[in-house]
Parts: structure tokens; sequence; C-alpha cells
């Protein structure tokens, strides 16, 4: 009775009617189109009062009608797409900029519901639950609905039709603080999905931010460690304040000469200034280097999705340069990025020349193996081994003058978002 203004066409329903999941080979991109191309029609005016209320957000109404017992099964779904009431609430508080005036209440009203038995995972046609819904759309990220949903047990690893879990979405979309969310409540990234395809197979491709933040949970249900995994202070934990390095060790970082004064009898054991055992000693060539903007950004910004990230900009190919104050004369400690060749030709690989920047890119220049042959295979071996899919990975610096850059390959940054 209530369809919502959708229809599931023979050619869609002939897709869904295979059993398990649906490959690529057997029809799983034209069944994407088609569920994507229909949901675009999805006509709330007809919806039941019910699901419109839910879908609008209007507590008053969803409460009095629980209370009443006039609301429908919330075991239950409306549309041909089978759509369940947690997802018609997901989908209003994704699509609604302005509503009824009692409406727009989301987060209460799903709350409200859960504590009388919403189930959170009723899947439509496409295998989608609410989370699916929440989380793998490029639309402005509802974290404390995430939240919600998890934290009533809705299931993190559910697959849709395509054998996806959720987390495969907001890598492709750069939905940074839902993939931090997902992965805190066990985002496995060995789940295939139908055509064999992982996270962890995918997520070195997303660009530096994905790459960061899977990584750091990684990390974490490893129990290890990297330096500067997070920007927060070393000591009190505190972030989103200002930080300074140690001194020495240029790594370590504080928010009060107090919290380095505390950490000292710890951290002394692992304070090592730049010397020559363990930083190698470069050469910048300054000419123009390659573009810095991630590949998965300029993939992103094609299939017009809004993640850009203000780390970089359309302006990043760019003429190599050095910071201003060392027209000055002065010293600067830096953080690099260091990216080796990444080719098929064994010549390149052994011999082509690096690219190192900033994450401002403020300084930005090449390294070639003719400058500094023996310190150029040091640290190209240290980022093959130890980097970013063996492609870059982020170090402490000293660049003492325009030609002199010295970088600390004993220890390699955690990944950094840029």
């Amino acid at each position: 009775m209530y369809n919502g203004g959708l229809s599931v066409s023979p050619e869609m329903q002939k897709l869904i009617a295979q059993p398990g999941y649906i490959t690529e080979e057997k029809g799983g991109e034209t069944m994407r189109e088609l569920y994507r191309a229909g949901s675009a029609g999805l006509d709330v005016q007809k919806l039941s009062p019910f699901a419109f209320a839910v879908f609008t957000g209007q507590f008053d109404f969803v409460r009095a009608a629980v209370e009443r017992g006039t609301a429908p099964d919330l075991e239950g779904t409306e549309t041909p797409y089978k759509t369940g009431y947690a997802s018609f609430l997901i989908l209003g508080s994704q699509r609604m900029t302005a509503g009824p005036p009692s409406g727009m209440r989301h987060l209460e009203t799903l709350k409200y519901l859960f504590s009388k038995g919403l189930p959170p995972d009723v899947e439509d046609i496409a295998g989608y639950t609410a989370l699916h819904h929440l989380t793998t759309s490029p639309l402005v990220p509802k974290d404390e609905i995430t939240r919600c949903l998890l934290d009533n047990k809705a299931n993190v690893n559910h697959r849709n039709r395509w054998g996806e879990i959720c987390l495969s979405g907001t890598m492709q979309f750069n939905l940074i603080p839902t993939i931090d969310i997902l992965m805190e409540y066990g985002a496995d990234i060995d789940i295939a999905d139908a055509d064999g395809y992982t996270c962890r197979k995918q997520f070195l491709s997303c660009g530096p931010q994905v790459t960061a933040t899977i990584t750091k949970w990684l990390r974490k249900r490893a129990g290890e460690d990297a330096p500067r995994a997070e920007k927060r202070c070393d000591e009190c934990g505190k972030d989103g304040v200002s930080l300074k390095n140690c001194g020495k060790c240029r790594i370590a970082r504080y928010c009060s000469s107090e919290c380095q004064k505390k950490a000292w009898p710890s951290h002394k054991k692992n304070c090592h200034p730049f010397s020559d055992s363990n930083t190698v000693t470069l050469k910048p060539y300054y000419r123009a280097i390659g573009n810095t903007i991630p590949t998965a950004e300029w993939t992103r910004q094609a299939m017009g999705f809004p993640t850009k990230s203000s780390s970089w900009s359309s302006t990043q190919t760019r003429s190599a340069h050095t910071p201003k104050n060392l027209d000055r004369g002065e010293g600067k400690t830096l953080v690099i990025k260091v990216q080796v060749p990444y080719t098929g030709d064994p010549n390149i690989i052994s011999k082509g020349d690096l690219m190192v920047y900033t994450k401002k890119r403020d300084f930005a220049c090449s390294i070639r193996r003719s400058d500094a042959p023996a310190d150029y295979d040091r640290i190209s071996h240290v980022v093959r081994t130890k980097g970013v899919g063996g492609a870059k990975a982020y170090f402490a610096a000293e660049l003492e003058s325009k030609d002199t850059l010295l970088v600390k390959v004993s220890d390699v940054l955690a990944e950094q978002p840029w």
C-alpha cells in the first residue's frame, strides 16, 4: 500500500533473485546502478504517516503512535525496496535541510525507537541496513547517529548484496571520522566482497587520510605504537592545542614545559639527537616536482564527491622551493614525506629522483641519487621496507641550509594524513 513511489523492474528483480552475493560478472554493477537510480525517486509523501514521521524526525508523533499501539510492527518494512524504519530515519537525517516545526529530532527519535525494540539491521532488497545507508553516502556524516546505531548492536561487519561491509564505502568517500568510529567498533578489514576485494587490499589506494586512520587502528589492535601517531601531547594526551617539539630528538611533542619535564624520566631512554649514525644528508634539487595531490583525491573530484581536504589544492603542481626563513640564514625543523619512484622500470626504481615535501608544501624538492648515492640508497631502502606500501614514508628532518637536508631515518613516523 505504501510504496514510497518506488518500483522494482523485471531486470532488477532478476538480479536480486540470484542466490548469495552478486559479483560484477553476474550483473553487480548493473544492480548497483538500478538501485541508486530507483532510490533517488523515493517520495516520502507516499509512505505511511508513521514512516513519514520517522523520516522527518517527528519525535512526539512517533512516541505517541508507539504508546497508543497504532505504530506498525517495528520489525516491518515499507516500499518494494523493503526499507526498514531505522533506514527511513537515517535517510531523512541525511536528506532533510528543513522540516516541520516538530521535526528534525532524528537522534532522539532513534534512541526512543531502540528502547521500544527497533531492530538495527533490517535489510532492504540490496542488503543495505541503516548503518550502510548512514556510512556509505558522501552526504554530511552523522557521527552521533553512527555511534547510536553501533551502541544498539548494529553489525559493523554486515555485508550487503555485493558482499561489502560499511567500511568499504567510507574509504571511497574519504569519511575519516566515520572510518575512525567503524574501526573503533571492530570493522574487519579482511572481509572480502563478492569479487574478492578486501579493505586491507584497498585502503592504501584511498589516499593518505584513509591510510593514516586505518593504519592507526591496526597498530592499536596489535598493541604497537609509532611516533606521532596522533596529534596530541606525548605526556598528558591533550589534543587541539599548540605543541612544541622536544629540542633534542625533534620527534616527541608536548603542550607545556611541565609535561616535558614529567615525561623526561621515561622519554630520555628513547631521546636520541640527530647524529651521523641515525641520519642521512641529502642535497635538495629545486625543480618542478610532480603533482602532490593524492591520486585518490583526483578520482573523488572526477566523480563529484565533496571530499576535498584543505591539506592540498589544485595549485600544488609547482616549482620546488625552500621555507622563507632560510632566506635569513635560519635552519628549520620539518616533518617531511619522502616518495620513492613508483614504476615498473628497474632503472628508475633504483636511480630515479625522490620527491620530498611538507604538509603545507612550504618546502618541496627532489633528491637526485648522483648528489649523494650512499645516503640516497639508505633512505630509499627505509622507505621501501618500512614505509606506506613501500612507496612513501614520513620523517623528522632538519633543513640546515638551502643545500643541506638532514633526515632522521632511524625513526619512521606514523603515517600522516597528507
